[in-house]
């Protein structure tokens, strides 16, 4: 397939330069992630593969044989994930299934609707590593908890589970005017809990088009490592703050259920 452009002029780490060359570049019309700026859109999506690359590593697993990526939305990382692993089994979930069908059609991705409930989600089967993107960052403490819990039970031994969370970059930005994700109203509720548990979270307003237990959250990385030292079959292989698109901490935890 020949190289779009557009790719050649990205800034991208060594490590995904090498997959461009088979990298996917057609972008769904109603994909929710792209604004109309495809240098930001690519390199988006480049920097999640960088963050699954690195915990890989770090977690000793080198292919990858079974993939989730869940919240795919149109694909965004979903393309990277095949550009890098072109003959994993790579499965995809969100909630749209005009996305998923681009997803299916476009990246050789087995796909299934996901839905809102926690606790009636199924996976296909296990997996080597699952990929949460911005997932977490809409969700409330005892929701993720939930979420945290079921995902790491998806994974095969040895597996690794990459996801995304808003850290304190994001606090920093919302508490000099740079960006509150319209929570204008509900930021100081957010705040207390963030101060005082870890994990603070509002619903988007109404005006937003969401129903109640979606809006936007901000944790402590002490939130999460304290979740994941209660659990003796969760290693903690990786933390980074703002490690994807310079934004999001990412995090990375393994089953060490390998016997």
């Amino acid at each position: 397939m020949a190289l779009d452009p557009i790719i050649n002029e990205l800034n991208l780490p060594d490590i995904v330069k090498s997959y461009t060359a088979s990298l996917t570049t057609d972008i769904f019309a109603d994909d929710g992630m792209y604004v109309g700026n495809r240098h930001h859109y690519f390199s988006c999506g480049a920097s999640a593969l960088t963050c699954v690359l690195h915990a890989l590593g770090v977690s000793g697993v080198e292919k990858p044989d079974t993939i989730l990526d869940f919240g795919c939305g149109a694909g965004r990382v979903t393309r990277w994930l095949r550009a890098a692993f072109p003959e994993a089994m790579i499965h995809a979930c969100d909630i749209r299934e005009r996305d998923l069908e681009f997803v299916r059609h476009h990246f050789r991705a087995t796909t299934w609707v996901s839905g809102t409930d926690v606790n009636a989600l199924t996976p296909l089967g296990s997996y080597d590593v699952i990929w949460v993107g911005s997932v977490f960052t809409h969700l409330p403490a005892d929701v993720s908890n939930n979420l945290f819990g079921k995902l790491m039970k998806w994974l095969a031994p040895k597996g690794v589970l990459i996801f995304s969370v808003h850290g304190r970059f994001v606090l920093h930005r919302a508490n000099t005017g740079d960006n509150i994700y319209g929570l204008e109203k509900n930021w100081e509720k957010l705040l207390e809990s963030y101060n005082n548990a870890g994990f603070g979270y509002a619903d988007y307003p109404p005006e937003h088009g969401y129903g109640i237990g979606y809006g936007v959250s901000v944790s402590k990385s002490t939130w999460w490592i304290n979740l994941i030292e209660n659990r003796a079959e969760m290693r903690l292989a990786f933390l980074s703050e703002r490690a994807w698109d310079k934004h999001h901490d990412v995090i990375a935890v393994q089953n060490t259920n390998w016997d």
